[in-house]
């Protein structure tokens, strides 16, 4: 029989036979297992010492849980002024400075509403580059989102300098959802974008609860401080 046959033979065996070291005590400490950083241990050794290694791999994850609930928890309370703000703004540049004075806050680097044109009614009042080109856009959003209505993650040059005035560089990390009526003409009418230095600091695998509540309160305003087009 071959080598890992062997092994696998002995496993299945130890397996079947869970008493088989209290028949033989004496293997306990016969047996050696190397471990990476502390040498050569007993087997009753290791086994002390890989419990030891799960609990505190267990206390790990338990802190990390502790400190996402932390932010999750300031984060979700920061929403309720903010409401607040919203519910206060006439138009939407009013509405643009509370998200940036929100965004600052926090300490990223940009907060910001990009608007469709083929969604919305232009007015001067709304600068040029709060607008944005569907057809152009249609490329990120085919690269980036797939079926999502969110990207998190870093973005190319051009994809930054469609997205982004120069001032606001350089740029890490965006976080990009998309908004607007499933239902409507078009199924996203206006882009939530917010921009971090770090490269770190939004990136695909983050929880996006938070982002979808901040994108659905957004959403209820802008029919408030604009004018769809039919």
């Amino acid at each position: 029989m071959s080598e890992e046959l062997n092994a696998s033979a002995v496993a299945d065996y130890l397996r079947q036979h869970p008493d088989f070291f209290q028949d033989h005590p004496q293997l306990l400490d016969q047996l050696q297992v190397t471990h990476r950083q502390k040498g050569v241990l007993s087997l009753v050794e290791a086994k002390l010492q890989r419990q030891r290694d799960q609990l505190q791999r267990q206390q790990q994850e338990l802190d990390t849980i502790h400190k996402m609930a932390e932010h999750n928890e300031r984060m979700f309370f920061s929403l309720l002024p903010l409401q607040t703000r919203f519910s206060q703004a006439k138009r939407l540049p009013d509405g643009l400075t509370i998200l940036q004075d929100w965004t600052t806050a926090l300490g990223l680097q940009k907060g910001t509403l990009l608007l469709f044109r083929d969604s919305w009614v232009e007015s001067e009042e709304i600068a040029a580059h709060n607008w944005l080109d569907r057809t152009a856009f249609e490329i990120i959003r085919l690269e980036r989102f797939g079926l999502q209505r969110h990207y998190l993650g870093t973005l190319t040059h051009r994809e930054k300098t469609l997205l982004l005035l120069p001032e606001d560089f350089p740029v890490g990390s965006v976080a990009v959802c998309l908004l607007g009526k499933r239902k409507s003409r078009h199924p996203y009418t206006a882009v939530l974008l917010f921009a971090a230095k770090d490269e770190r600091h939004f990136h695909r695998h983050q929880e996006t609860t938070f982002l979808q509540q901040l994108a659905e309160m957004v959403e209820q305003h802008l029919d408030h401080w604009l004018i769809e087009k039919i």
